[in-house]
């Protein structure tokens, strides 16, 4: 008995693991992603006429290469959920403590998440900054930013010629340094004291990519998530109700100065460009041009009826639905595979969600817990907002399909997202 008990101790301090992995979130990603890659290449195939050169090596074309991008992210992205599913942190931190101290210090991820949106700021004032609101892209800031239809969302990288995107990265850490925060705060999240100085921590970094990158729509995703992980880790729903009353009215009077000072103006003259999302969602026979996207992707929906018009039969993504491969990719979903195909898509998500909820519900750390629940309120908030933009619920936003949406920050870093999810579950399968 004493032998097997030390054989079992063993095993566990292995820090490679296979054993426990939920094979089910492996699936749902692979099928997700099956669709990504199926969606994106029948919205770019048009663009361009096809390729006769054997496997498209020596003369890809840009649909081809953003394609070949993609598989090369999900690829990537599979191997960095392996990782990050059979390999033991805890175990980790036992056998090399000063690694594990480093790797479990919150301040590491903050001043990370943190520090990508200051250099923006910094780099936007280096150099000749060239393109405005109406140019699709442009590198400024010495070549290491990539400006694109106004904003500074992507750090370039000069030589190797990669653009990634900070608010991916930021997410994943931040998930991991307010997991982190949550388990050593303990009962200080039960005063109000304690939730105004944690969502002051957590409206930093929102604010930097807010202010820095002029991207909105992931400073609330990035808020929303880490409100989600104080309101479950300390469910005083009194006091957090009313901080979130105050949040929101907050937001709808900033929103309505917004829309009270820009109203009336011709499309050209009105800023920034939120305000041209809003007053579009609320007036779109006034604002047709920025209004376009969100009006081709409801033809989209429209058109493609209960079982669509078969994939790669679109008609919309030929020069009319903007974006269709990426914020707009539910649509054309629906165009092709019609009503059915959407609703499968969002089965798929609602499987993924429980999965994930179970594992969440099912563990004893609440460090582990918040790292699951972390994850879920990504994925929930943007599947919920993606999904309510294309169908015109919400103002148009740059919020990404997460796993099926082409962009591989997003697809990279959603990936290891799951993959800090399976390494929870594993740990409950092990007991």
């Amino acid at each position: 008995m004493k032998e097997k008990t030390a054989v079992k101790k063993k095993k566990e301090n292995k820090l490679l693991s296979v054993e426990g992995i939920d094979i089910s979130i492996v699936f749902i990603s692979i099928f997700l992603s099956i669709f990504c890659l199926v969606f994106v290449y029948s919205a770019l195939a048009f663009e361009e006429g096809a390729s006769k050169t054997l496997f498209h090596v020596f003369t890809l074309k840009s649909s081809d290469r953003a394609i070949f991008k993609t598989v090369a992210y999900i690829v990537v992205g599979l191997a960095g959920m392996s990782f990050f599913a059979i390999f033991n942190f805890k175990d980790l931190r036992e056998k090399f403590p000063l690694l594990g101290n480093i790797i479990f210090n919150p301040v590491l991820y903050y001043v990370v998440s943190c520090g990508m949106f200051i250099f923006i700021e910094i780099m936007k004032h280096v150099g000749s900054d060239v393109g405005g609101e109406t140019e699709k892209s442009a590198l400024v800031g010495g070549g290491f930013l990539l400006k694109a239809n106004g904003a500074y969302r992507w750090i370039h990288i000069p030589g190797i010629n990669i653009s990634f995107q900070p608010s991916e990265i930021s997410k994943f850490l931040l998930i991991i340094c307010f997991a982190i925060i949550i388990y050593n705060a303990g009962m200080c999240l039960k005063h109000k004291r304690g939730i105004i100085l944690y969502l002051l921590l957590a409206g930093i970094p929102s604010f930097l990519i807010l202010e820095c990158s002029s991207d909105l729509s992931s400073a609330i995703v990035v808020f929303g998530i880490l409100f989600i992980m104080m309101f479950v880790a300390a469910p005083d729903f009194k006091n957090t109700m009313t901080i979130f009353l105050v949040i929101v009215v907050a937001g709808v009077l900033a929103f309505g100065v917004l829309i009270a000072a820009n109203h009336g103006k011709e499309e050209a003259d009105i800023h920034p460009y939120q305000a041209k999302r809003l007053l579009a969602w609320l007036y779109p026979e006034d604002y047709p041009a920025s209004a376009d996207q969100t009006n081709q992707a409801m033809y989209a929906i429209g058109s493609g009826g209960y079982l669509g018009e078969g994939i790669g039969n679109s008609m919309q993504k030929i020069k009319k639905l903007p974006e269709a491969q990426n914020d707009m990719i539910f649509a054309l979903i629906c165009e092709e595979l019609g009503f059915v195909g959407g609703l499968i898509v969002i089965l798929l998500y609602f499987l993924l969600l429980l999965r994930m909820y179970l594992i969440a519900q099912n563990t004893e750390s609440l460090f582990d817990r918040m790292i699951v629940v972390g994850v879920i309120a990504h994925i929930g908030l943007q599947v919920i907002i993606n999904i309510c933009v294309v169908t015109r619920l919400f103002p148009n936003t740059g919020i990404p399909l997460p796993l099926i949406s082409s962009g591989g920050s997003s697809i990279l870093f959603m990936y290891l997202e799951l993959g800090l999810v399976l390494n929870v579950g594993k740990m409950i399968e092990r007991k």
